[in-house]
């Protein structure tokens, strides 16, 4: 963040300072007290459960000069004296005010990524690789939505040379509000499936909450659109300037998809990672990286055009493929002393993301068993028992000549999975139970994948195998 003086934050933020020094500076910001450094500025948030306002003297005791607020009763507390106290109707409005207010002074390449699956890989592969010539801001973990944007905005400083900021959503006009505050110079939109379909009842709509993003993405710049998508290629008319398209060669050649400015073939797997060749423009790229799928394969599209457009060059682009990492519990490769592999791809799930990360599997560690375990999907709404099963049939059909040693199940809804699934199957509600059965293939045997939505937490049972 930029340095700012208490009465500069109140104009941004159309509040009023009511105690202290108006002059003193503020270095950072943060809604969480314990996150806060010296000088920074606490924003005392009052949605939700807890009122932000409690947390106003630990605020001040870990070196907060100055707080948001929005009830007047703590500007009379004398335990906050020393605490610059600046007065709004509503923190949360606030801080978004700030950020956007914060936004207006920065110059310098700022790339939006959202998708129902890929984003957060998508846009740690466009920082790796812009990195390799800039200073570059990303979103931290996932702080994607109305309070993680605009704290990612106020973030970047004067140091940065470009950023990349994930955006996510479940309702309509989040996207709206998160791209209007970030009003970023570059667009990427990596998909349209069923995730948070709960909220939505159809891909239709999503498409609508997703395609939020393109109209404030500045006119002079460029977005990039999943070529293989028809539900993402169908957004274009939404954006005035640059419409780039990327893809697999040979995917959804059938759908009519657009021709592609960036597109990937020859896509195989090897001992370390995927290897595969990129053509643009007038250029190919022979390209290997240390990670599997081919839907990796696709979100890496959209970060080597950006890349190249942004000015660095193929060697760079092609050692920082050569080296790049994602973030944990994302097809995960954990490998143990007994021997075990596992995959954690438990991070989160859709329908079109388990198929995804199954088919990806499949294709790997063929000296090795292989077995599943996959949990319940969430906000799918009424579709939910029914999306389940049609995920056992999807085994049934791609595993047909290749059986799978076991499919454990875990939890509600994937009771439907496993009984739509035909072969070894187990399913368990409990999952210290599933832990236990698990055991037994924690050996240079079997290879694990495992799949879920967020809440199922999955994590803790591959903890659990892995300590013994």
């Amino acid at each position: 963040m930029y340095e700012y003086t208490v009465r500069q934050i109140a104009e941004m933020t159309g509040g009023t300072p009511v105690t202290g020094n108006d002059e003193q500076t503020v270095r950072s910001v943060h809604f969480d007290s314990r996150l806060l450094e010296k000088e920074s500025l606490f924003v005392a948030l009052t949605e939700g459960k807890r009122d932000g306002h409690r947390f106003l003297p630990d605020a001040l005791k870990r070196g907060a000069t100055a707080a948001l607020i929005s009830d007047p009763a703590w500007s009379e507390r004398d335990e906050l004296k020393g605490l610059n106290l600046i007065l709004v109707p509503d923190t949360l409005k606030a801080l978004q005010k700030l950020a956007s207010a914060h936004r207006d002074k920065l110059n310098m390449p700022l790339i939006a990524v959202t998708g129902s699956n890929g984003k957060t890989t998508t846009k740690d592969m466009i920082a790796h690789l812009l990195e390799s010539r800039f200073h570059v801001f990303k979103t931290y973990k996932n702080y994607n939505n109305h309070l993680g944007v605009p704290l990612s905005l106020l973030q970047i400083n004067p140091d940065h040379e470009a950023a990349v900021l994930e955006m996510g959503m479940n309702h309509y006009g989040e996207i709206d509000l998160l791209a209007s505050l970030a009003r970023p110079t570059a667009g990427v939109i990596t998909n349209v499936n069923d995730a948070h379909i709960e909220y939505f009842g159809s891909r239709e709509n999503i498409a609508k909450a997703k395609g939020e993003l393109l109209p404030h993405v500045h006119p002079d710049g460029y977005v990039l659109l999943n070529g293989d998508d028809p539900y993402v290629t169908g957004m274009s008319h939404l954006y005035p300037g640059d419409v780039i398209y990327y893809g697999i060669e040979g995917e959804n050649e059938l759908a009519g998809k657009p021709p592609l400015h960036i597109w990937a073939r020859g896509i195989h797997h090897t001992d370390n990672g995927t290897a595969f060749e990129v053509r643009m423009e007038d250029e190919t790229l022979h390209l290997e990286m240390p990670l599997f799928g081919m839907h990796n394969v696709s979100n890496l599209l959209p970060a080597i055009w950006i890349a190249r457009k942004e000015g660095c060059s193929p060697e760079q682009i092609r050692e920082a493929v050569r080296t790049l990492h994602i973030s944990a519990m994302r097809f995960e490769l954990l490998k143990g002393d007994d021997g075990s592999l596992i995959i954690n791809d438990a991070y989160n799930a859709s329908p079109a993301s388990m198929k995804q990360s199954i088919s990806t599997f499949k294709d790997l560690f063929q000296n090795r068993k292989k077995v599943l375990v996959l949990g319940d999907m969430y906000e799918l709404g009424p579709q939910t028992d029914q999306l389940h099963a049609e995920i056992g049939s999807f085994l049934n059909a791609v595993f047909q000549g290749q059986p799978l040693e076991m499919v454990v199940t875990v939890g509600e809804h994937t009771a439907h999975l496993s009984s739509a699934y035909e072969g070894n199957k187990k399913h368990f509600t409990d999952k210290a139970e599933a832990v236990s059965f698990l055991k037994r293939y924690m050996n240079g045997s079997y290879a694990l994948l495992f799949k879920a939505s967020r809440g199922m937490e999955l994590e803790q049972v591959i903890r659990e195998l892995r300590e013994g």
